[in-house]
Formats: C-alpha cells, sequence, structure tokens
C-alpha cells in the first residue's frame, strides 16, 4: 500500500489534468492513511503540488464534516448556535466556524448592551435592527444560514427566532419556538407570544394547548431540509450532493441513490 501510495503522490504534479485527477481521486480511497503523506508535504517548494495537498486535504476535512453533521444534529448537548453555524457551513463550506464566532460575538456586544428582559422590550429591539422575514414566495438559502442572516437581518422566521433564542439564554431569559396555526411564534414562560409577522406583533396569553413546541434539533433538521430543498429546485448540484451526503451522514461521494434523473445517473 506505502509503494502505491508514494506513486500516486508522484503524479499529483503531471501536467496533465486528467492524471492528477485520477491520482487524488486514488488517494481519497486511502482515506486517514494519506494524513501523514499530506503533513509531509503540506510546505511542498513545488507550488502545483502544494495545491494539490492543500486541495485534498480540504476534501478530506468536508467529508469529515458531512459524516458528523448528522450525528452532531442528534446531539442534546450541542449549543444552539454551534449547530446554527454548522447548519451555515453546509452551505458555505468555505467559511470557518471561527469568522462565524466572530460575527456573533459583535451580535452579542450589541445585544447584551441593550439586554431586552421581556417581549416588548425584545420586539422593539429586532423592530429597530430591522430584522424581517422574506414573504414565502421570496425564499433563498441565505435565509437559512447563520452569517448572511446577522449580516443582512433577513431570514427565515425560524431562524431569526433560533437566533434570538441563543441570544436571550445568555442574558438568562427563557424562550421557546412553537408552532401555532401553521406559524412559528416565540413563547416566554408567562404564555405571551411574538411573531416576526405585522412588525414583530406581541401575542398575550396564548393558547398553549394549540401550541407544537420545537427544539433545536428539530430546527436545525428543517434548515438543513429547507437548504437541501432549495438546492433541489435552483439545480445547485453541487449543494444537492454536499447536503444530502452530510444529512444521511456519509463519508463518500457516491451517488444519492433516492434521488431521480439528473441528479443520480440513470443505470
Amino acid at each position: 500500500m506505502l509503494k502505491k501510495i508514494n506513486a500516486l503522490f508522484k503524479l499529483l504534479d503531471d501536467s496533465d489534468p486528467q492524471t492528477v485527477h485520477k491520482a487524488m481521486a486514488e488517494l481519497l480511497k486511502y482515506g486517514d492513511d494519506i494524513l501523514p503523506y499530506l503533513a509531509e508535504h503540506h510546505e511542498a517548494e513545488n507550488p502545483v503540488l502544494r495545491r494539490h495537498i492543500h486541495q485534498l486535504e480540504s476534501i478530506i476535512t468536508l467529508r469529515r464534516r458531512r459524516a458528523g453533521f448528522a450525528k452532531m444534529l442528534d446531539n442534546p448537548k450541542l449549543p444552539l448556535i454551534r449547530g446554527l453555524m454548522e447548519v451555515h457551513l453546509q452551505w458555505y463550506d468555505n467559511d470557518s466556524v471561527r469568522s462565524l464566532e466572530e460575527q456573533w460575538e459583535d451580535f452579542m456586544e450589541v445585544f447584551k448592551r441593550y439586554n431586552p428582559w421581556t417581549l416588548s422590550e425584545l420586539a422593539y429591539y429586532m423592530r429597530k435592527n430591522g430584522f424581517i422575514a422574506p414573504p414565502p414566495t421570496d425564499i433563498h438559502a441565505d435565509h437559512f444560514c447563520l452569517g448572511p442572516v446577522l449580516e443582512e437581518h433577513v431570514g427565515a422566521d425560524f431562524i431569526i427566532y433560533a437566533i434570538v433564542i441563543a441570544a436571550a439564554s445568555e442574558i438568562n431569559f427563557d424562550l421557546r419556538i412553537a408552532r401555532l396555526l401553521d406559524e412559528f411564534i416565540l413563547i416566554d414562560n408567562f404564555g405571551n407570544g411574538l411573531t416576526i409577522r405585522n412588525n414583530w406583533q406581541q401575542l398575550p396569553n396564548v393558547n398553549i394547548e394549540l401550541c407544537e413546541f420545537w427544539d433545536k434539533t428539530r430546527l436545525l433538521k428543517l434548515a438543513s431540509l429547507l437548504l437541501f430543498q432549495y438546492a433541489v429546485s435552483s439545480d445547485s448540484f453541487r449543494y444537492i450532493s454536499t447536503i444530502g451526503h452530510s444529512l444521511l451522514g456519509l463519508e463518500d461521494d457516491d451517488p444519492l441513490d433516492f434521488l431521480p434523473y439528473p441528479y443520480h445517473p440513470q443505470a
């Protein structure tokens, strides 16, 4: 095996792109066994070889992220904000966790300064900062991704609610997300509600018996599934593969045989 891996590594700076592509595909079949070789050549003087080494490292990192994503969503100890970051990385897979953490820290600095302790104060804060949900007919992948939502203040209602819950938990303000009459709303410990619709309308004395409360696992899975749906509807082949494999917890790049042609080649 070592001899075969060494032979394949020698092909990574070949002048023929097809030869390089085939060599990389073969190397990836060895999985973690090629990691020592990647580390050894990570700072290779040959820029072509170095670029292909970095590409292999990126692919392996992406595959690991895919394989761990489904398990991560079911982890009850996963912080909600970290889950939102991982969903974001399903679409913006070149972004870093650290860059998202910095965005979150900037958001929390302002949020804590205002320190909303009631639904009324929270509604005022969200209106003042222009957080809105797009109409159902104008949904884009960005509306499910933490980074763009924090930057543009536009996102799917339940994503903005999840951001609010994560932020409120840091100031010990307990909120929950529920479905009420086919609409997501926020509910506090006193049974009062808040909806992003109608400019952050308050809903006093919500009938709790009519509410279906959603935990973070269901919310994160919904965000991932809607990203996948958007990828299919927009013919984004790359994301169909990436998110589909992640939701199934697959490490390899085998076709998703549950999808129809052209997403899965016909036999």
